[in-house]
């Protein structure tokens, strides 16, 4: 696991200090990678690329970035862990490649030279690369198929967007790397905030790929791929090289669906266990976590570590859930208390760690940390299981239930409010805001998501932006089409709610997933020098669970049935007979309004001073959630601005 990045230098112009920008950018990525550090300057100092790195395989100075071919004429630095790669080092090695190194970086490396761009397609993990190919030939590159002979930059990153990879334009280069932070490092790129993204962010809590919260910056988007020819500046556009499926199966009988399901788990969980360092997993006493450490001592007769977090406030520990389960496979578990004073206490650090605003990863940043100190260096998630199993009831349940109420309420007369009424909304009341305004929208299942899953309804963000930012904003992101554009392509017509499981599940992972979960997950555990794999987001498993027919994922009692049935005989009865979804959070709701109310109010001071919002805006959303007319995420989502100050 790494921090990645690199610099272009466009013909003709002159930027003097690229070796010292790509330091900059190190310097500021020495987190994701305190080991080693690299940098590969062309000799012409047009090209360079830099590598912080964190050791997992192949701790040796064999396996320093950035990395070369025997030629030298092949460079690349890389972010990542190839699950598959010794596979494809003994099909390398078939074909005449000699190796220098254990590490999958020289697989990736000399599986570019064998197939070029194409090496994306067999490569199974999670991963963000740029590959140098200084290799020349004859051939000017035109606008519809550049020749590939001429030396150029390819930029890829996995299948499901797990690491990240940023680039942007100016007058002068071409920049990328694994974090925003390092982008404006390189001096390349201004703190212009982007309206589009800063609306985003509001309307869903995480600033929606492929925008950025900078002007200047933007995300590669996941499963795509990029192509830049030095030599004429001339460029792809990002080319999407795999798709989710949106084919069903023919329906299959439960007993066959829990099988298979459990042999790519099993699997899946069995192949991240390859590590040269301390690995365990975060254990929260949920069925996803707790599901990952059952098969990891069903894969490996070895010493399992295991961490959660326990809080003081009653409703929010699943201590005993978790404990349960460690005691089950024999688990070196280390538990830490949370209070308030440690987020306090490391407030400000929270907010750089994050490399654009979120509602969301604080307990990403504390589990995290207690996973670095019980030793471990990788650990393993239960991350994307509620995604494909079904476990968000106000998502998979409510999304239908709310698609009829917005057709009701536009067939007959008086059907907004006999909606309102199937929908238990009470008039004025702020925390449904994002339900009543999808009352006034034309009926969609994307139209529903956002009424469950939005952050401040459109009406509100109009009222806390600037209103040539709300102008701007509002035309560069439209939330309805960005959601459905993501996740349409179901067979049959996903509108008619028959397949709407398979469109939620589709939503959560290409919305609320890929923009706050895997991104809170990286840059928070990177903060702490700590790598996490998430083998719930494998993609066989993605791709098998996505072409299962619903009956088969929603057959059986309670939420996640289907999970539950292959981890039957591996988990402790009080797990899987839990019926409620507690979720991985923290107890913000009492702790901004108490321990952590005079920071948030600073920090609120500090964005309403940028004038991006309204005057008074801000104050007025915490005060709202003082008297409790909003949710905790609401205040939160203003505070965490402070991040990008």
């Amino acid at each position: 696991m790494c921090g990645i990045g690199g610099i272009v230098v466009r013909p003709g112009r002159s930027l003097g200090g690229v070796r010292g920008r790509l330091d900059a950018m190190a310097r500021v990525m020495a987190h994701r990678g305190p080991d080693d550090q690299g940098i590969y300057l062309s000799p012409d100092d047009r090209i360079g690329l830099v590598n912080c790195r964190l050791a997992i395989r192949d701790r040796s100075p064999a396996g320093h970035m950035p990395m070369s071919n025997d030629t030298g004429c092949v460079w690349i630095t890389y972010n990542g862990e190839i699950y598959n790669a010794e596979s494809l080092r003994a099909e390398l090695e078939g074909k005449g490649y000699r190796f220098h190194s254990r590490s999958d970086t020289e697989v990736i490396l000399h599986g570019y030279e064998a197939w070029g761009p194409d090496v994306v397609l067999r490569l199974r993990g999670m991963f963000a690369f740029a590959i140098f190919d200084a290799r020349q030939a004859p051939g000017e590159p035109n606008s519809s198929e550049p020749s590939s002979p001429q030396r150029h930059l390819f930029l890829a990153r996995d299948q499901m967007g797990i690491k990240p990879l940023y680039y942007a334009w100016s007058r002068e280069a071409f920049a990328f790397a694994s974090e925003l932070k390092a982008l404006l490092a390189s001096g390349l790129v201004g703190k212009e905030i982007d309206a589009g993204g800063l609306c985003g962010y509001l309307l869903t809590g995480s600033v929606p790929n492929p925008l950025s919260i900078y002007r200047d910056a933007v995300a590669l988007p996941p499963a795509s791929r990029l192509q830049l020819w030095p030599e004429h500046f001339e460029h792809r556009l990002p080319i999407t090289y795999w798709h989710l499926p949106v084919d069903c199966s023919e329906p299959s009988n439960p007993a066959e669906a829990v099988e298979s399901v459990r042999s790519l788990l099993s699997e899946s969980v069995r192949i991240r266990l390859v590590s040269d360092v301390p690995l365990g997993a975060f254990l929260s006493g949920g069925l996803d976590s707790s599901s990952v450490v059952a098969l990891m001592r069903q894969a490996t007769g070895g010493p399992i570590r295991t961490c959660s977090m326990v809080f003081d406030e009653a409703g929010y520990s699943e201590a005993p859930y978790a404990r349960a389960v460690a005691e089950a496979v024999g688990a070196d578990h280390f538990e830490r208390v949370v209070h308030a004073q440690d987020v306090a206490t490391e407030f400000d650090q929270i907010l750089r760690a994050m490399d654009q605003p979120s509602v969301d990863g604080v307990n990403t940043y504390f589990v995290s940390q207690t996973a670095r100190q019980a030793g471990l260096t990788v650990a393993l998630s239960g991350l994307g299981g509620d995604e494909l199993f079904g476990g968000y009831p106000n998502t998979f349940g409510q999304v239908p239930q709310v698609l009829r109420a917005l057709r009701l309420a536009q067939a007959v007369p008086g059907g907004t409010m006999m909606a309102r009424g199937a929908l238990g909304l009470m008039p004025h009341r702020r925390r449904w805001s994002n339900l009543h305004d999808a009352l006034a929208r034309p009926a969609s299942l994307a139209s529903a998501y956002l009424g469950r899953r939005g952050l401040f309804s459109p009406s509100e963000v109009q009222a806390l932006l600037l209103p040539e930012l709300w102008q701007k904003g509002s035309q560069a992101f439209d939330p309805v089409r960005s959601i459905a554009d993501r996740a349409d392509g179901v067979a049959g017509n996903s509108d008619d709610g028959s397949r709407a499981f398979e469109w939620v599940s589709r939503a959560e992972l290409r919305t609320y997933t890929h923009n706050q979960l895997l991104r809170d997950t990286d840059v928070m555990s990177m903060a702490h020098s700590l790598e996490v794999r998430v083998p719930l987001l494998d993609m066989d498993l993605v791709e098998a669970m996505l072409r299962l027919p619903t009956a088969a994922k929603t057959h059986g009692i309670g939420p996640k049935p289907l999970l539950r049935q292959v981890m039957a005989d591996r988990l402790p009865r009080a797990v899987l007979q839990r019926q409620d979804k507690q979720g991985f959070t923290f107890p913000m709701e009492p702790w901004l309004r108490g321990p952590l109310q005079r920071q948030a109010l600073a920090a609120l001071d500090a964005v309403e001073e940028q004038g991006w919002l309204q005057a008074g805006a801000v104050r007025q959303v915490f005060e709202h959630y003082r008297e409790r007319q909003v949710h905790w995420s609401r205040p939160w989502a203003l505070v965490a601005l402070a991040s990008v100050l």
